[in-house]
């Protein structure tokens, strides 16, 4: 199958040039091999397509070993170029990931101070407009939490969006709709029955009209939560969390350092200690002597 972006080497057009030499040397191989019996009658004639024959199967083999030598060396440079690409694609991949990472160190903890700034906004204001509101003059609508305001679409009233007229068979003793409309028989399309499963009897059924209405549901408000209770921020500059609001209270965001909490932390590596011996063998000779003399008295 040809490949549709893969363009020829020097070595593939040279290769590809043999191929009609091969091809016209194959053909006259089988020239001469079609003349074979001809020439087994007189000597004379059997050695003379003796020696071309031989000729033409030499310069087969020739082609045939010359186009192997170019197609051995054009897959050689092949597989070179591959892995050159393939280091090509590893290096750029490899930079993609420290500029990714040096992204995350710079960008990351801009964000994360951002986030967590606008978080100590939100519980500033909240306390400010709780204690407001607990003085408030009557008549006067309570101030509301702004991240609560912002997240939160308040209640609405149902609103229709459109209708429209449909009939529908219904069971004619009390009007209720039949669930399953095809199950209904009927000769004329305005009276049917329809069989209870397992009952043993079958209900009369009417069609019915109806005034179909698709329409948005009235909302209640759904209260959803503080903003800094769901925020939780990772550290960029290593493991752990940055902020974590579902275990801090309003006045604790609200009085937050956040220069502190954002600042950079230094990188420690554990300090161990080992004892290794100087000595290269033990017991030390003099001691295994002194030991010998003891044992002797």
């Amino acid at each position: 199958m040809k490949k549709p972006f893969w363009k020829p080497s020097e070595i593939d057009k040279r290769s590809a040039a043999f191929q009609p030499e091969l091809a016209a040397a194959r053909r006259k191989v089988s020239e001469l091999d079609a003349g074979k019996a001809a020439a087994l009658a007189d000597s004379v004639a059997f050695g003379k397509w003796s020696a071309e024959r031989s000729a033409a199967s030499l310069e087969v083999d020739r082609l045939t070993g010359l186009i192997e030598t170019y197609e051995t060396d054009a897959e050689a440079a092949r597989r070179a170029d591959a892995e050159a690409a393939a280091r090509r694609e590893t290096a750029a991949a490899r930079k993609a990931a420290a500029d990714l990472a040096n992204r995350i160190r710079t960008d990351g903890a801009r964000i994360m101070t951002e986030l967590l700034q606008l978080t100590q906004d939100c519980a500033k204001q909240s306390l400010a407009a709780k204690a407001l509101n607990s003085r408030l003059p009557d008549g006067e609508v309570p101030v509301p939490a702004a991240d609560i305001l912002a997240r939160d679409f308040g209640a609405e009233d149902r609103k229709d969006l459109r209708s429209r007229e449909t009939t529908l068979w219904v069971v004619a003793d009390d009007g209720r709709i039949v669930g399953d409309q095809a199950s209904v028989n009927s000769a004329d399309g305005v009276t049917g029955h329809l069989h209870v499963a397992g009952a043993g009897f079958r209900w009369k059924c009417v069609r019915r009209k109806f005034r179909e209405v698709e329409f948005h549901p009235r909302t209640l408000p759904d209260w959803p939560g503080g903003l800094f209770q769901l925020m939780r921020l990772p550290r960029v500059d290593g493991l752990g969390y940055l902020f974590d609001g579902a275990t801090m209270t309003p006045e604790a965001v609200a009085d937050l350092d956040v220069a502190a909490v954002v600042a950079p932390r230094k990188k420690q590596r554990p300090t161990q200690i080992e004892l290794v011996p100087v000595d290269p063998a033990w017991p030390p000779a003099d001691v295994v002597g002194q030991a010998d003399r003891n044992a002797g008295l």
